[in-house]
């Protein structure tokens, strides 16, 4: 057998499609490799974090910070709603002897107080030069749980800051509806970091409308914080303006449901109730000819009426009908301020903190809001008006209080 030669390759002409194909793929690899080239990586740019900056240049000339320096230094927030009104926190100008507001700027204005109301915690400033840039006011009705909420304040008195987080709850009630003095409306239940120096500040929704006066924080919680829907403001602002003290009547009582009974479970000393005779035990069925269905009707029907009012109590005591003529007080007058705290009437006996102020005695011994004061140096106290008076001297002072159940004994500094 000869050596036969192999026939040569037989190479088939590339197909257009086949021509497209491999064009399309070495396209596809340089493009890629000119993307890491260019990029420094094949992977997509990541989503941009979301910024609110623009938000805060647009309101942050709104807000203003309050300060106090006499009786003691007190530091907090406000907002305009006009060109010389400010709108802030009672708790943080009460008793105060002169009040500055600095804008965003720095500006120093004196303000004077105008109108006050104890038991939405709302105040009305009011500057002589004028000059300030008002918020628009929006509707906190249209905000839904888990919708984001701004505040800008003066925490610790270090300026304009701001603070993000969302409602977390709607209709909260920061004091029992069975504890008289209780707030006239449902706060909203805030997630956000709030500290000393918010309080009276303004919560804005996304569209930079006000929707909300910030309050305070919770004793325990962490980042849980209230505020009074701008609904109130609005219907409590024409009274401010007047120059009025709002006055909301207080009888003196704390009740609680026993069946279909509204029954008093204690009675405040000193108070209107009892003053008028009232009772534990009593079963309140009217107040001023109307009906009570619950510890909520009750605070319904005195927060129509104003301090002076006179009603009647129709009650049932050991089964026997009883009819009593009661002359309210009015509710600012019986929280007093002292020490850097604000108390109102316990259940029992004695004064519960609703309210402690940045870098006072108070906070400094460490008081917090929700603790109940019953002796100063171990003399018993019936009423806030007590604690005032065996602490104004500003002697170091021993306070016996209850917090959360536990008794506790702090120790107050004294001051000049």
């Amino acid at each position: 057998m000869g050596y036969r030669a192999p026939s040569p390759l037989m190479i088939q002409p590339p197909s257009a499609r086949s021509l497209l194909l491999g064009l399309s793929i070495v396209l596809s690899v340089l493009a890629a490799g000119a993307a890491g080239f260019f990029l420094g990586s094949s992977r997509p740019p990541a989503p941009a974090w979301p910024t609110y900056a623009p938000m805060f240049d647009r309101v942050a000339p709104v807000v203003v910070n309050v300060s106090v320096e006499e009786p003691e230094l007190r530091i907090g927030s406000g907002f305009a709603v006009s060109e010389t009104e400010v709108v802030t926190s009672r708790h943080l100008i009460v008793d105060a002897t002169s009040v500055i507001v600095r804008d965003i700027g720095g500006w120093a204005l004196p303000a004077e107080v105008v109108g006050t109301d104890a038991r939405t915690d709302l105040a009305l400033l009011r500057v002589q030069d004028g000059g300030l840039r008002p918020a628009r006011l929006g509707q906190s009705s249209s905000l839904r749980v888990g919708d984001t909420v701004l505040a800008i304040g003066n925490p610790y008195g270090l300026g304009h800051s701001l603070s993000v987080g969302v409602v977390g709850h709607r209709g909260r009630r920061r004091l029992s509806p069975e504890v008289e003095g209780g707030p006239r409306v449902d706060f909203l239940q805030l997630s956000l970091p709030l500290n000393p120096g918010n309080s009276g500040g303004p919560l804005f929704d996304q569209e930079g409308l006000v929707v909300g006066v910030l309050s305070g924080t919770h004793a325990q919680g962490q980042a849980i914080a209230f505020a009074v829907p701008i609904e109130v403001l609005s219907e409590t602002l024409p009274a401010l303006r007047r120059g009025a003290r709002v006055s909301r009547a207080f009888l003196g009582i704390h009740t609680r449901m026993d069946g279909r009974s509204v029954v008093v479970r204690s009675v405040i000393p000193a108070s209107p109730a009892d003053r008028a005779g009232m009772r534990p035990g009593d079963a309140i069925s009217a107040i001023d000819g109307q009906r009570v269905a619950s510890p909520e009707t009750v605070q319904a029907i005195l927060d129509r009426l104003s301090g002076g009012s006179r009603v009647s109590v129709r009650l049932l005591r050991e089964g026997q009908l009883q009819i009593l003529d009661v002359t309210l007080a009015d509710w600012a007058s019986q929280s007093v301020v002292v020490g850097g705290m604000t108390l109102r009437p316990a259940p029992g006996t004695g004064g519960e903190v609703v309210a402690v102020r940045p870098r006072s005695r108070a906070e400094h011994a460490g008081v917090r809001v929700g603790d109940v004061v019953r002796s100063v140096n171990g003399v018993p106290v019936r009423a806030p008006a007590d604690i005032k008076a065996r602490l104004s001297g500003g002697a170091p002072s021993q306070l016996d209080l209850m917090r959360d159940g536990v008794p506790l004994q702090l120790q107050l500094e004294g001051s000049g």
